[in-house]
C-alpha cells in the first residue's frame, strides 16, 4: 500500500483494528502472555497497563543497566546511568525490552530477568520502546531512530533525523509509524524506515505522538499542540499551550489531554482544537496524563499528584509526595504508580490519593512503569531496572 493509497477511511479502519488488538494481552503478537507494546500501550496513549498491582511489593528480579559517560564541551563529563525520561519498557511474548541510558537496548526474560540479547546504539536511549510485529523501534541521543529485530536484536536499519536527538516514542498502526525529533519535525515512515512525509513545527519535539481517526497529535517546544492528517502530514489545527510541551497527548472520547511546562493541564477538542478546559498545577508538567474512569491524573514538578474530572477539569484530589515529578503516572487496578526526583516509587489509591506504599531507590526516577501480569517493571537513575511482584503469604 502506497502513501497515496492510504485513504482516511482505510486509515481509520487500521486505527480501530490496532486499538482493538492492543487492548487485549498479547493479541498483536499472537502471544498468550500480557503485552505492553509502546509508551502508554497503544496509538492513543490511553492504555495504562494490564492486570493487578502489588499491594505488598517485593523485588522479583533486577539487573544493572550500564553507564554512558558524556564529555562536555566546556570540560568535565556527565554520566548517564539507568533509565531516563520517558524510558518505559515494552513487554511481549515472555520478554521485556528495556531502553538504557548507557545506549543499550536490553532484551531480558520477563519471568527471570535473565539476559537474552543486548544491542548498543550510538548514545543514550531516552525514548520508550515500541514493538512493531517482528521488530522494535526506539530513538537515541545519537540523532537516529533505530529498528532492531525482536528475535536477536540485530539492527535492521537506522534513520538519521537532522543531527538532533530523538526522544519521542513512535506510534505504529499497520505498516506506518509516526514519531517526533528535536530537529522540529514530525515524521511518518514505513517499515523499512523510508520517510513518507515530514511536518515542521516551530521547535524541537520530545513529545510522543498520539494517533486516532486519521489525525496525529504531538506537542512541541514552540508552545503548541499540533494536529495533522496522518495520511499526508498536512496541518489540521494548532492549539497554543504557551510553553515547551514535552508531555505526550492522550486522546480519549474525542478529547486530547496534555500537560505543559507552564503548569497547565489542557483538554482540547480532538476535531477542532478548541479549548474545553484547563487546570493549573503549582509547577511545570513534563509527564503524560493518565485518563482513567472519567478522570485525569498527572504528576507535577510541584511534588503533587493531581486528579481532576475529565469532563470539566475540576479538582477531585491532590496528594503530596516526596519530591517533584517528571515521570508519567501509570494507573492500574485502582493504584497510581509514579516515581519522583528523590528516587521514591509511590503507589497511591486512585480513588482518594492516599498512599498505599513506597519503595526508595535512592536516586531519581523519571521513567514510566510498565505494568502487566501482576508485576511492575521500572528503572531508576541509580542504574537498576526492577521487576516487582506481590509478596507471597509464606
Amino acid at each position: 500500500m502506497t502513501r497515496q493509497q492510504l485513504s482516511r477511511r482505510t486509515f481509520c479502519q487500521l486505527t480501530a483494528a490496532a486499538a482493538a488488538s492492543l487492548a487485549l494481552p498479547g493479541a498483536a503478537l499472537g502471544q498468550a502472555a500480557p503485552a505492553i507494546l509502546t509508551f502508554r500501550g497503544n496509538p492513543t496513549r490511553s492504555l495504562q497497563g494490564l492486570g493487578t498491582v502489588p499491594r505488598k511489593p517485593v523485588v522479583r528480579w533486577e539487573f544493572q543497566v550500564g553507564t554512558h559517560v558524556e564529555a562536555l564541551a566546556g570540560g568535565g563529563s556527565r554520566s548517564w546511568k539507568g533509565t531516563g525520561w520517558s524510558g518505559q519498557a515494552a513487554l511481549a511474548g515472555g520478554r521485556i525490552y528495556v531502553p538504557g541510558l548507557d545506549g543499550t537496548c536490553y532484551c531480558r526474560d520477563a519471568d527471570t530477568g535473565e539476559a537474552i540479547w543486548a544491542t548498543a546504539a550510538g548514545d543514550s536511549i531516552k525514548s520508550s520502546i515500541t514493538l512493531w510485529d517482528d521488530r522494535l523501534l526506539f530513538g537515541s541521543r545519537d540523532n537516529h531512530l533505530h529498528c532492531l529485530a525482536l528475535d536477536d536484536g540485530r539492527e535492521l536499519w537506522k534513520l538519521s533525523c537532522g543531527g538532533k536527538d530523538v526522544d519521542s516514542t513512535p506510534a505504529v498502526i499497520g505498516d506506518r509509524a509516526w514519531f517526533g525529533a528535536e530537529d522540529t519535525h514530525l515524521y511518518q515512515i514505513d517499515r523499512d524506515g523510508k520517510v513518507l512525509w515530514r511536518y515542521a513545527t516551530g521547535g524541537s519535539i520530545e513529545s510522543s505522538p498520539a494517533v486516532v481517526d486519521g489525525t496525529v497529535c504531538v506537542g512541541s517546544y514552540d508552545g503548541y499542540l499540533h494536529a495533522v492528517r496522518a495520511d499526508d502530514g498536512s496541518r489540521l489545527w494548532t492549539f497554543p499551550t504557551g510553553d515547551d510541551t514535552d508531555s505526550s497527548p492522550v486522546v480519549v472520547d474525542g478529547t486530547v489531554y496534555i500537560g505543559c511546562e507552564n503548569g497547565f493541564l489542557y483538554a482540547v477538542d480532538h476535531r477542532s482544537g478548541e479549548l474545553r478546559w484547563r487546570y493549573r498545577a503549582g509547577a511545570g508538567i513534563w509527564g503524560t496524563p493518565a485518563v482513567v474512569d472519567g478522570h485525569v491524573i498527572v504528576g507535577g514538578d510541584d511534588a503533587l499528584v493531581h486528579k481532576v474530572r475529565a469532563s470539566d477539569g475540576k479538582l477531585a484530589w491532590r496528594q503530596p509526595v516526596q519530591a517533584g515529578m517528571w515521570a508519567s503516572p501509570t494507573v492500574v487496578d485502582g493504584a497510581v504508580i509514579i516515581g519522583d526526583w528523590d528516587g521514591v516509587l509511590h503507589a497511591l489509591s486512585a480513588g482518594d490519593g492516599k498512599p498505599l506504599w513506597t519503595y526508595d531507590t535512592g536516586t531519581y526516577i523519571v521513567s514510566s512503569a510498565c505494568i502487566a501480569g501482576g508485576r511492575i517493571h521500572i528503572g531508576s537513575r541509580n542504574g537498576t531496572f526492577y521487576c516487582f511482584e506481590e509478596a507471597s503469604d509464606g
